[in-house]
């Protein structure tokens, strides 16, 4: 069997009561024990940990004080927040390096979310493309790194978010994982534009405010009676459903040495290439590297915190990132589960497999740029791990990337898809740019400012809110 993510611990640089440093990740939505000890109210309620959900969170709780800390509740359906944004930390061979194999960076020009990771959080960054080379769909690339200049993950941002609503909440706990929603019904008692949250098990919770940060998916397969949709226009109905879904999947693999950097000098640029076996569409700047530059007064190295051309590094190569392919998609786990890892050495012949059909394609791929730097195919050992994830259509909670098949007007109306509730709505499926974190951002921030009456952020470019946000209809 390939490991799944149930086999992996997903620690970081940033401690949360629901991240502890020790453990084991559950697999997304197939955790055997429920958080039973849900509050019983909350005066913001939050339904999905990805982009979106954790800003307005954050907003409120954190970075405007206009909602108690304490009563602000987070829900998330899988064992881990993010979303489509999965940064999976511990892997064999990565060390302390994380691997992106979701969402992963942005552009200068969205400044939802560059504002915020660099003014706001004030997370360390670095261009995406080599030496800043502005080649991310012409333009300049950020990704999350650490203080030593590894890559932290794309999922730093939210987890910091989160981790900051739970320090500013006291003693209680806001996030609360494998919630998942099963239905939405009106509760009076609570305020007359109040719901009440039923999540698997039976357990509810009732709360004053709810924004849902849930993909199309997760929606239909609500009760048929929740408010949500019972209670809807036929309008909203029709649109909730009318979301195009783009199946991805995403492929590194980990070589002890970087060959296509320390042997080809391969820094910038893209490859393809259609085979037999494992199908190749990748980039040489993508994926986190570890270079030694030198060793300290104990022997051990040290390591440059920047990818080097030609230098002693070994790294990861993205291999593939675009449609699903069948090849790749056989290897998923489970509906509910996108990470797949194949590790060298194991007894698994699955795992064998993919890691002997990834690195024979990589080696007929690049042949004669290895024959004319003097290396033969056969020298370069197979890589130790290939790790993927499967972003499938029919993701219950985890889908691929999401396009609503409509205009901002429609944004407009479902982002309160009920008047006579305080029920909102913002995700990346119905945002405001397909496949991009700014997106779900700048339709959560629309919600605060349009729906809660919200300032407008203090570090954010002022010009861009006034015409990503405000004007917007």
């Amino acid at each position: 069997m390939l490991a799944a993510a149930d086999k992996l611990a997903l620690g970081g640089t940033f401690s949360a009561r629901w991240r502890p440093d020790l453990g084991v990740a559950a697999a997304d939505a197939a955790l055997s024990a429920a958080d039973a000890d849900l509050p019983k109210h909350c005066s913001f309620a939050v339904v999905g940990a990805g982009w979106s959900g954790a800003y307005a969170a954050w907003r409120l709780a954190v970075d405007t004080s206009s909602v108690n800390a304490s009563s602000v509740c987070v829900f998330e359906a899988n064992g881990r927040v993010g979303g489509r944004i999965f940064s999976v930390h511990g892997l064999p061979s990565f060390a302390d390096l994380a691997v992106d194999v979701g969402g992963y960076r942005f552009q200068t020009r969205q400044r939802l979310p560059a504002d915020l990771v660099f003014f706001a959080l004030k997370l360390p960054t670095q261009c995406y493309d080599w030496e800043c080379a502005a080649k991310c769909e012409g333009t300049t690339c950020y990704v999350v790194k650490d203080a030593f200049g590894n890559n932290a993950g794309y999922a730093t941002a939210i987890e910091t978010m989160l981790g900051q609503v739970e320090a500013a909440g006291g003693p209680g706990r806001q996030v609360h994982l494998a919630a998942r929603l099963t239905s939405i019904e009106a509760a009076p008692a609570a305020g007359r534009a109040a719901s009440r949250l039923i999540f698997a098990g039976g357990r509810s919770v009732t709360a004053s405010k709810v924004l849902l940060n849930l993909p199309s998916n997760a929606i239909e397969y609500l009760s048929r009676d929740s408010t949500l949709l019972g209670s809807s226009s036929a309008a909203v109905r029709r649109l909730l459903g009318a979301v195009t879904t783009i199946p991805m999947v995403k492929v590194y693999a980990w070589y002890d040495d970087a060959w296509w950097s320390t042997k080809l000098g391969l820094m910038e640029g893209a490859f393809t290439a259609a085979t037999d076996g494992a199908p190749l569409e990748g980039r040489y700047h993508d994926g986190p590297q570890r270079c030694v530059v030198g060793r300290d007064t104990a022997g051990d190295p040290v390591y440059s915190g920047k990818k080097i051309a030609y230098g002693n590094c070994s790294g990861a190569l993205e291999v593939y990132y675009g449609i699903a392919r069948p090849y790749y998609a056989k290897l998923m786990p489970s509906p509910l589960q996108p990470l797949t890892v194949a590790t060298r050495g194991t007894s698994s012949l699955a795992a064998a497999q993919l890691i002997g059909d990834v690195h024979a394609a990589l080696m007929a791929r690049h042949a004669k740029a290895l024959a004319s730097a003097g290396v033969a195919p056969g020298a370069v050992s197979p890589p130790q791990t290939v790790v993927l994830a499967n972003w499938i259509s029919a993701g219950r909670y985890t889908p691929g990337i999401g396009r609503l098949l409509g205009g901002d007007l429609d944004r407009a109306l479902l982002r309160k898809p009920l008047p006579d509730y305080d029920l909102f709505l913002a995700n990346q499926d119905f945002g405001y740019e397909t496949g991009w974190a700014a997106g779900s951002l700048a339709m959560a921030e629309k919600v605060l400012q349009a729906e809660l009456g919200l300032p407008a952020p203090r570090w954010l470019d002022a010009e861009w809110y006034e015409k990503r946000v405000v004007a917007e209809p």
